[in-house]
């Protein structure tokens, strides 16, 4: 069954539907059309309809499909379907990549004959079709209609996943998951749950990893390709003299989040525990996510800032110089009563940015004039003042007592955090204990690719 705003539609129900055609003294397909509907015995019921008017605005108008049972009405660009055609002509079935181009398609493509098939898909011949293409058919589903009949019908087909959840300390106590390293390694059934706990939550732990070099690759690779930066494909955190990164050292190191000074940050960050300090250096996370729900109950007027105002962080030293402006918030963002998070109508997951340790000099809305020119008042003068504002707020949200999850990774724990939502952040330790942890980044384009084939291979359907 699909449904379209509150309408079912079964397969056999869809032979009612109404794609009405007008003959037009522009088309000189419409008798043929009709003799060629009524050939199928239920041409009668699928009309196609245009608007009688004249020749452009007839190439130009969509096609109205009319559902008489409920009297609703959807209208589709020729174009539209046009462009979405998936037969082998426009779609190569070995590599599923277009043939074609968009910009190929002629504006003056019109419908020359149509007819719908017993399983209620939609089947078109094409008039003034793409160089080379005549003669052409395209046969749509219903369940192509159903899945694009509106901006948020298509949001939610290209959402696979569960919506992802914001938590706080009492939340994650209780829904954090810890998997062994060699069901994640062997078991499709754990890497799936492991996976979408991980899309949900935004963390991970597994347990008995072994003390072994290359145990991060193979932890990594099950989810997609490591991610090579300046640090190397894989690094080691260990406290060292004249540390080039204050994660070298064995100081304090507060909420962060990973390389904000490149333009592509890494999506996941994995850390595996190698050996494990006596004395201090318990890892800490809290959701951005959280952050960003609160701010919308508790402060939602100083949500603004965080969308537009400009923080530079940067990255100078050892030879390299690392720069980027952005946002603390990317997209605006809605939760419902449980605080799981709404995808927008472009898709859009949030994406915070938050790195005070790798800050730069602000750029922009400094508050810096020339007065002895009189100049005119600038309207950035007070924009990092109300930033800050801002910021304070975001920041008590984000290290509030209720929101902090600490945990002491001990030898052979890794986690596995999303760096684009989670904060992550140490407790000083003592510097003659050695603490050794193995790290990794994977992008998470990767992590969605292998939780959409999972998807479809264990036959899980879409939310």
């Amino acid at each position: 069954m699909y449904k379209i705003r509150g309408l079912s539609l079964r397969k056999v129900e869809l032979h009612n539907v109404f794609l009405s055609v007008r003959r037009s003294r522009y088309s000189t397909h419409a008798t043929t059309n009709e003799a060629r509907s009524a050939d199928t015995g239920r041409g009668t019921n699928l009309r196609i309809r245009y608007p009688d008017e004249d020749k452009a605005a007839y190439s130009h108008r969509p096609i109205t499909f009319r559902y008489p049972d409920t009297n609703s009405t959807i209208q589709v660009e020729k174009l539209f379907l046009r462009d979405a055609c998936s037969c082998p002509r426009c779609v190569d079935p070995s590599t599923s990549q277009k043939l074609f181009e968009t910009a190929d398609i002629p504006l003056s493509i019109e419908l020359e004959s149509h007819r719908y098939l017993s399983d209620g898909s939609i089947e078109i011949q094409w008039q003034n079709d793409i160089s080379g293409y005549y003669p052409h058919t395209s046969t749509f589903s219903p369940k192509f209609f159903a899945k694009n009949y509106n901006d948020r019908a298509r949001v939610l087909d290209s959402h696979e996943f569960p919506r992802r959840v914001s938590w706080n300390k009492n939340l994650i106590t209780m829904k954090h998951r810890t998997f062994p390293y060699r069901e994640y390694l062997e078991s499709m059934d754990t890497i799936h749950e492991a996976l979408n706990h991980l899309h949900c939550y935004g963390i991970l732990f597994l347990n008995s990893v072994p003390s072994e070099i290359s145990a991060i690759e193979r932890i990594a690779n099950r989810i997609g390709p490591l991610r090579n930066t300046f640090y190397g494909p894989t690094w080691d955190v260990r406290s060292v003299p004249s540390a080039k990164n204050v994660a070298y050292t064995s100081q304090n190191l507060g909420f962060h989040m990973d390389l904000l000074y490149m333009a592509s940050p890494p999506g996941l960050q994995i850390l595996h525990t190698m050996t494990a300090s006596t004395q201090g250096g318990e890892s800490l996370f809290s959701d951005g996510l959280n952050a960003c729900y609160r701010m919308s109950k508790e402060a939602p007027e100083n949500l603004a800032s965080l969308y537009n105002f400009q923080v530079t962080y940067r990255y100078k030293n050892d030879g390299h110089w690392y720069q980027q402006d952005r946002t603390t918030l990317c997209y605006p963002i809605e939760f419902d009563a449980s605080g799981s998070e709404i995808p927008d109508l472009t898709g859009h997951e949030q994406e915070i940015n938050w790195s005070p340790p790798f800050q730069g000099p602000f750029k922009r809305g400094i508050g810096m004039k020339d007065i002895s020119r009189n100049e005119e008042p600038d309207s950035e003068l007070s924009a990092l003042r109300i930033y800050l504002k801002a910021a304070k707020a975001f920041k008590t949200f984000l290290e509030a007592e209720d929101t902090v999850f600490e945990t002491k990774m001990e030898e052979g724990t890794c986690v596995i955090f999303d760096n684009r939502r989670i904060l992550h952040a140490r407790k000083s330790f003592n510097s003659d204990s050695e603490r050794w942890l193995r790290g990794a980044y994977v992008d998470k384009d990767p992590l969605k690719s292998r939780l959409r084939v999972m998807n479809e291979q264990l036959g899980i359907p879409k939310e």
